[in-house]
């Protein structure tokens, strides 16, 4: 049989199955189960664990089919499903997840997205950088999440047509840029495509383009935000700017990176190597008490391993009240509460630090297997950042806290290599 008539075949079984015949299920299963058990096999290393995993991905998948729209995209949103039988299985235990093959930075739309060539694929990148934060929320969770598009639907409270009609005014805009910048290059001959797909470096298009795990509810990152989260109910999301002018005398100041860490964006701007500093630029006192958090990736320039990535995720919070109404001790509380929801019964410790910003500041290691991770860090603003932030230092205080969203979520669910953690996906 042909791929094409074994695509068929599947897709004619996926559609049966559907409507409830169980007999067109049991031969889906005989027809991919070795696809299955090899990957299974390759994230649990121990073939009994991976028989068992397998079991328990066909059962999640035969409650879940009807969440399939395409009956073609049956194999790939079943070793999706596998996946993360497997990871669920030992997430108590630091194991292989997947190859690092299998990890992308630039989500594909369809079929014909997987045939493009590097360029074309960073021009997909830059075209991302023109949609509005919903659209890349909505891109992430379908192209990266693999959402269905009745969960899409009920996350935006609209119908599932609507949400049909709103990806596709999406995917035609993404396509009419790159369409646009193809006709651009045959005008321009003889131009690197890439110095005409976007007016930022091609490296910073690379990493602003990368997906925010943040806005995806399964991914461990997203699911250790939620989290953390719940231990500040009564603080509020400020959105954050992703590049930072480095003119100003507080960013000099703040700055505690190697220049030889930072994504230069120009000659003035900066990507941003943590939230501590856009949330200190863009937050301001009018008067009353500042309960912010925010989250989403920074950037620091390092050769990506097993524990260092270049575009990674952060969760910071900002308090500023009276002084007699807010001290270290109520936010050590927080970071405590916050740490015991995403790693419970974990052993800590606190260990002072220096940072430029803080009067006082700590960091929080967590014990894995006798070694001590640092996983966050808080402290107490000086008077400087409080006038700054235009509240009077006699009266008021200020305090933050950042957390490495990676780093609790490898440790929450037994990820082993942090390049893994975009791809894995809790249940």
């Amino acid at each position: 049989m042909t791929r094409t008539g074994a695509a068929a075949c599947l897709s004619d079984l996926v559609t049966a199955a559907r409507a409830g015949d169980v007999a067109a299920y049991g031969r889906l299963v005989q027809a991919t189960q070795a696809m299955s058990l090899a990957v299974a096999a390759s994230v649990l290393r121990d073939p009994a664990g991976a028989e068992d995993a397998v079991q328990e991905a066909y059962l999640r998948a035969y409650r879940r089919l009807r969440d399939l729209e395409e009956p073609a995209a049956f194999p790939g949103w079943l070793r999706r499903i596998v996946i993360t039988a497997a990871l669920n299985l030992r997430r108590v235990r630091r194991v292989t997840l997947l190859d690092l093959d299998d990890v992308v930075s630039t989500p594909v739309l369809d079929e014909t997205e997987k045939r493009w060539s590097d360029a074309q694929r960073h021009r997909l990148a830059a075209a991302l950088l023109t949609l509005s934060a919903e659209e890349r929320r909505i891109c992430d969770r379908r192209y990266h999440g693999g959402w269905s598009l009745a969960r899409l639907a009920a996350a935006a409270g609209m119908t599932e047509t609507t949400m049909r009609k709103r990806l596709q005014r999406i995917r035609n805009r993404l396509r009419q840029y790159i369409e646009a910048e193809e006709i651009e290059m045959v005008k321009e001959r003889g131009v690197d495509p890439e110095a005409v797909a976007a007016h930022l470096p091609g490296k910073i298009v690379e990493l602003l383009a990368s997906p925010r795990l943040t806005d995806i509810p399964d991914n461990p990152v997203g699911r250790v935000l939620r989290q953390l989260r719940d231990a500040y109910p009564e603080f509020s999301e400020l959105p954050l700017p992703e590049i930072v002018d480095v003119g100003s005398a507080i960013v000099r100041d703040a700055m505690y990176v190697k220049p030889s860490e930072l994504h230069q964006v120009d000659a003035d701007r900066i990507l941003r190597y943590d939230l501590t500093l856009p949330l200190l630029l863009t937050a301001r006192f009018e008067g009353q008490p500042i309960r912010a958090w925010s989250s989403g990736k920074v950037y620091r320039v390092c050769e990506a391993d097993a524990k260092h990535l270049e575009a990674f995720h952060q969760f910071e919070v900002l308090w500023l009240d009276e002084r007699a109404k807010v001290d270290r001790w109520q936010l050590t509380g927080r970071v405590l509460q916050s740490v015991d929801r995403a790693l419970p019964g974990r052993s800590v410790k606190i260990v002072p630090v220096q940072y430029p910003m803080c009067g006082r500041a700590w960091e929080l290691e967590v014990d894995e297997n006798g070694e001590w991770l640092e996983v966050l860090a808080w402290g107490v603003f000086t008077d400087r950042v409080v006038a700054h932030l235009g509240a009077d230092p006699a009266r008021y205080a200020a305090m933050g806290a950042g957390y490495g969203l990676e780093r609790l979520a490898m440790l929450r669910y037994g990820i082993d290599d942090i390049r893994k953690i975009d791809v894995a996906r809790v249940a």
